[in-house]
Formats: structure tokens, sequence, C-alpha cells
């Protein structure tokens, strides 16, 4: 064998060995980066919230029903307490950890974007429950209620209560709005007027008063104290049950009758919620399906890491249910019990 030939091949098995090192070296490199198994981030807009909590109690339901087929999988929750911020800065923590998928209740419409941008640039895919973000292209998917049409539904609840009630027309409605930049907030309040605004046209109904509580029950207290100190109120529509308790709480302060000389009607179904409609203290509340949301959330995020899996629609709709005194010890049948995902493989 020729000098040249020799040294050919040697440079060969040389650059062979010196790419398999590298590879090696990068395949560590990957592996100790990533966590092994899957590892699910949920973010939390504010696990204080009832609601809230019933979303994480699903997510943790799917957590555990796929851990039972012996999947590989984890999830961290995070609790952002309501500060756009905060949220922020623990996406970007789970990010730089490189968690496998991320399922995303957000605080704000448009303040996490620039850390969901981040996961997208890091290949982890997003999930968006209960809340969307305003630029879509920042989730695979969006897993949640139709907010405008709960909200219309509240809002004839509402009208359906007033009309029996005998109490003579105008009616004098106060709204309670959530969290500005939420598109909860933003579909419920939309919701409310499409029903209430042609009634407010036809001499039917007078807006007394719209506040926004935050979707806090302390701060709709507060609201509704000085609204009852200076105007005559005869129904009170609000965008979660937090704000509705917290009127109901004013109302009772004021010497007045939640139910009977005002009447209430909430959104979200949260236990205080269903206990005061039992108690006739709060004509109606809206359903939706937190723990669905949760359930359905964790379950999207496994498929489509595990197999690239697209849905049928970027937006996968949850239940909503009018919860009066008739239905109230039923309704938890259609919305607080693991189904399976739609279009799941």
């Amino acid at each position: 064998m020729g000098k040249a030939l020799s040294k050919t091949i040697t440079y060969v098995i040389i650059a062979i060995v010196v790419i398999a090192i590298a590879g090696g070296l990068a395949y560590w490199y990957y592996s100790s980066q990533r966590p092994s198994g899957i590892k699910v981030g949920l973010f939390i807009s504010n696990l204080g919230n009832p609601y809230f909590a019933l979303l994480r109690d699903g997510a943790q339901a799917a957590v555990t029903e796929l851990k039972n087929k012996g999947v590989n999988i984890e999830m961290v929750v995070y609790d952002a307490k309501d500060d756009p911020s905060l949220q922020s800065n623990q996406i970007e923590t789970a990010v730089g950890q490189r968690f496998s998928a991320l399922v995303v209740n957000p605080t704000d419409i448009q303040a996490i974007q620039p850390s969901l941008s981040k996961a997208k640039s890091a290949g982890i895919p997003v999930v968006t429950t209960d809340r969307d973000v305003a630029d879509k292209t920042l989730r695979f998917v969006f897993i949640g209620t139709d907010n405008v049409k709960g909200a219309e539904q509240a809002a004839n609840a509402l009208i359906q209560a007033l009309t029996a009630s005998g109490k003579p027309t105008p009616w004098n409605v106060v709204i309670l709005n959530g969290i500005p930049g939420t598109t909860a907030a933003i579909d419920r309040n939309k919701g409310f007027h499409n029903v209430l605004d042609p009634l407010v046209s036809q001499g039917k109904v007078v807006i007394v008063a719209e506040e926004v509580a935050n979707f806090r029950r302390d701060e709709a207290l507060s609201k509704m104290e000085s609204i009852l100190a200076a105007k005559k109120v005869d129904a009170v529509i609000a965008a979660n049950d937090e704000m509705a308790l917290g009127a109901i709480q004013a109302i009772k302060g004021a010497g007045l009758t939640p139910g009977k000389d005002i009447i209430v009607v909430g959104y979200d179904a949260i236990p205080d919620a269903i206990a005061a409609v039992k108690a006739g203290e709060m004509y109606a509340t809206i359903a939706q399906s937190p723990f669905l949301q949760g359930y359905w959330g964790v379950l999207a995020a496994y498929y489509r890491v595990t197999q690239n899996w697209n849905p049928p629609a970027d937006w996968i709709p949850t239940p909503t249910v009018v919860v009066t005194k008739t239905n109230a010890d039923t309704f938890q049948q259609e919305v607080s019990t693991p189904k399976p995902l739609p279009g799941a493989p």
C-alpha cells in the first residue's frame, strides 16, 4: 500500500472518530438540556380563584391518567397571581429549562406574547386554555369556552328572571367586568352587551353602572357598595362568580335581599356560587368546564409532543351550562368528568 493511500485512510479514520465524538458530545449536551420523559408546564393566572383550581385539578387528572398508562410525564404548576410580568418570567424560566410543552392560562392577551415567542423559537408547543392570546400563531390550539355565547346565556337568564319578578321597566342593571386585556373579560362584556344593548334602545333596560372589578370578590364588594349608595339597582350581572358574590355581600350590607330586591347572575359555577343559587341569592351562573380545559390541555400537549398531533381546529370549545335551582345538583356531570379530547389520535 502506498504512503499516500495510507495517509488518506488514516485521515479518513481520524475524521470518522472526530465526527463520532462530536456527535456523541452533541447528543450528550442535548440530552442534558432536555428533561427525561415529558415535562409540562401549567401556567395559571391566579390559583386563588377556585375556578382555576378546578382547571389545575383537571390537568392533574390527565397527568395521573397518562402515568397510569406507563407514560413518563410530570407537570409543574405556576401561579402568576394575576401578574403578567410574573407569568412572563415563569414562562421564560420553563423555556430555559427546555420543558416539553406549555399549557398557558394567560393573564393578559398581549403581555405574555414575547415570552411565548421564545417558546415558539425553542420549538416548545403551547396550548392556551380558558383565555387566549392575541397572536394565535404563538399556540397550536386554544381550549376554552365560547365566552361570548356564555355571556349571552347569562344575560338572557337575567332578563328571564327580571321578567318573572314583575319589576317594572326600565330595569336598572349593573355590569361588573373582569380584568381588562383578558379574552374572558373582553368576550363576556361583548356577550352581555349583545343582549342588553337592544333592550336599552327599547327603553326596557338602563345600565346604571358598569365597573371593572378585576374578577375579584373584594373589589366587587367595594364597587357595589358605592353604586348602591348612589343608585337604585334591580339587577347585577357579573363576568365571574367571585364578583357576583362580592355584589351579594354588598347587597346584604345595604340591608337588601339578594334574589328578591336585586337579582344577581354570575359566571363560572364555583362552589360558593352554586350554594348561593340553591339559597336563592343568585338566580343563575354559567358553568364552564375548567376541569375539561385543564384535562384536554394536558392531553393536547401530550399528543403534540409524542405524535406531532394537529387538532381538527385551532379552537376546541368546552361546554357551557346555565345553572339555576333546577339543575344545581346535576350539572357537574356535564362539565367535571373526563371526556375524550375531540379529534385526538
